[in-house]
């Protein structure tokens, strides 16, 4: 979807600039007749009819950016509302989500519900300070349980679908106004969740780029939240 719309948009923005290409020639084409605009009583046939050409075009051009602008913003909002669509239906999304809420509300409850006596990592924090490659105090390599590793899996779900999403509305790939009336609560209430880990991924595998993106547009939405008179 996303690359169907930008398609659209260079063929849309390309055939705006041929118009005001040509307009621009129509007026180099004149330019030594302008000054004698100002007397329309001079003004002979071949003036009227170059006058003529010169506001079509500016016309056409006009016409062209209006419908390319509309355009755009009817595909972005399809796209918006597909993807707003497909989300409310993956259920696997939304079991991740459960998850991750459930296990922030109370880890040890989680674990005894589980019938996990092994897991002792309670914070999702702690959850992103392991990877392959660390080693404790004697050199080995420290691993996640299951139950740890299953919870990290469904954060990393949540996390990679709201930058994915957080991708396309800071390219204006989807229309964030939509987007912002439907998830604003959700993604800030997450993303206060899994900050912290993400900011312990980042320093786990030492690059500070990852969910830059939901960062980017959680502080966006944090400084300007949805208010009642947004809804219009």
């Amino acid at each position: 979807m996303a690359r169907t719309l930008t398609t659209k948009n260079i063929k849309g923005s390309l055939t705006f600039w041929m118009a005001l290409a040509a307009f621009l020639i129509s007026l180099y084409l004149i330019k030594s007749n302008i000054i004698h605009y100002f007397n329309l009583n001079n003004w002979t046939v071949s003036d009227w009819l170059l006058f003529a050409q010169s506001f079509i075009f500016a016309g056409s051009a006009y016409i062209a950016y209006s419908t390319i602008s509309s355009s755009r913003i009817t595909a972005r909002e399809r796209a918006t509302l597909d993807t707003i669509l497909d989300d409310n239906k993956d259920e696997s999304l939304n079991h991740s989500k459960q998850v991750i809420l459930i296990f922030n509300e109370d880890p040890k409850k989680y674990y005894a519900a589980k019938g996990d006596s092994e897991s002792q990592r309670d914070t999702l924090a702690q959850l992103m300070s392991i990877d392959s490659g660390t080693k404790n105090k004697i050199g080995e390599n420290e691993k996640l349980t299951n139950g740890e590793a299953e919870i990290r899996a469904h954060m990393l779900t949540v996390l990679n679908r709201y930058e994915f999403y957080a991708i396309g509305l800071n390219k204006n790939l989807l229309d964030e106004e939509m987007f912002k009336r439907m998830y604003c609560s959700t993604m800030l209430k997450f993303w206060g969740i899994c900050n912290p880990a993400v900011s312990q991924l980042r320093e786990t595998v030492k690059k500070d780029t990852l969910f830059k993106e939901y960062e980017t547009l959680a502080n966006r939405w944090k400084s300007n939240s949805l208010k009642a008179e947004d809804i219009k």
